[in-house]
């Protein structure tokens, strides 16, 4: 019952839940925005370790150890099954199988080509990630979503310069393939972790997919790799570097997926690819050829325009 001492405008409920929104898909995009860097800082010392001769998987599974650590440890303090829910394990372990599979995939890419290069055609993953989020989340993609898959390609064969078309390649062809391929293993794991939404705690995706990316990296170092001991303090602390690095950007990057809208998430991914020139030219050395960059121009315009097209529809 009214009083006098009750406001005479209360705010509606659904206002409020409206703003609430507003501010989380805004503590999403800042999120995402942080992990870039995070992940930007990770590719340096997986380029820095590459240029040392480290093996791939070696990187990978030094990531996976350190991220898997830190995540049960955030489990516990949390107080989070690292198991997640039943209904929702199968879907985790689908998650931490693709993320897995496309970290690997982008190391290696790392090891063999420049590391602004090498980021740009893993971060081709939104195209994917349209076409995924139509499959399993039910949203639409239409003839924007096609078209920038087209035009996509091209901005990925003025990155490239394959021989066939420029006379020599500008980068190794199955380092294309493999950044390409962690690109759409990572358009799955991103739209899987949108499939199971804010039910699980984001250190459980961090448990699961450092606990699939330990065991696979294991299995393959042994088969087909040599591992190498760190030669000195400088590559121990780049390995642990790498863990925490990836640890940070993983959570934030779990965190702002759940807050963020898909489509416009993609914007703040973006940054990635903005870091990891920088961090190639001031630390490595590897200035991008106009057609290099006229192609990552290329490739982040399609992505801009997929998200962008995917919040207008959503509105």
């Amino acid at each position: 019952m009214a009083s006098e001492s009750s406001p005479l405008l209360a705010a509606p409920p659904a206002a409020d839940q409206r703003d609430r929104a507003r501010r989380d898909e805004l503590k999403g995009y800042v999120f995402m925005a942080a992990s870039a860097l995070g992940f930007a800082a990770n590719t340096a010392c997986v380029k820095a370790l590459a240029l040392a001769d480290m093996p791939a998987l070696q990187i990978v599974l030094a990531r996976s150890i350190g991220q898997l650590a830190l995540g049960l440890a955030g489990c516990a303090w949390y107080r989070a099954s690292p198991l997640g829910p039943p209904d929702k394990r199968a879907w985790l372990a689908l998650r931490g199988a693709a993320g897995a599979l496309g970290n690997a995939l982008f190391f290696y890419a790392i090891t063999v080509m420049a590391l602004g290069d090498a980021t740009v055609v893993f971060f081709t993953s939104p195209v994917f990630s349209a076409l995924f989020a139509h499959v399993l989340l039910g949203e639409p993609y239409g003839i924007v979503d096609v078209g920038a898959s087209a035009v996509c390609m091209v901005g990925i064969v003025l990155v490239v310069q394959p021989a066939a078309l420029f006379g020599r390649g500008h980068v190794p062809m199955r380092g294309a393939l493999a950044a390409l391929g962690g690109a759409v293993s990572g358009a799955l794991a991103y739209c899987v972790v949108r499939r199971v939404g804010r039910s699980v705690h984001a250190m459980v995706h961090v448990v699961y997919f450092g606990f699939v990316s330990l065991a696979g990296s294991s299995l393959a170092l042994y088969a087909w790799q040599q591992a190498k001991r760190p030669a000195s303090s400088y590559e121990w602390a780049l390995l642990a570097l790498i863990g925490g690095f990836a640890f940070v950007g993983q959570v934030l990057l779990n965190r702002g997926l759940q807050l963020a809208p898909a489509g416009p998430g993609t914007l703040m991914r973006n940054l990635d690819v903005v870091f990891a020139f920088v961090l190639g030219v001031a630390l490595f050395g590897e200035v991008p050829s106009a057609l290099a960059v006229a192609g990552a121009g290329v490739i982040v315009a399609c992505t801009v325009a997929v998200g962008l097209h995917k919040w207008h529809n959503a509105r």
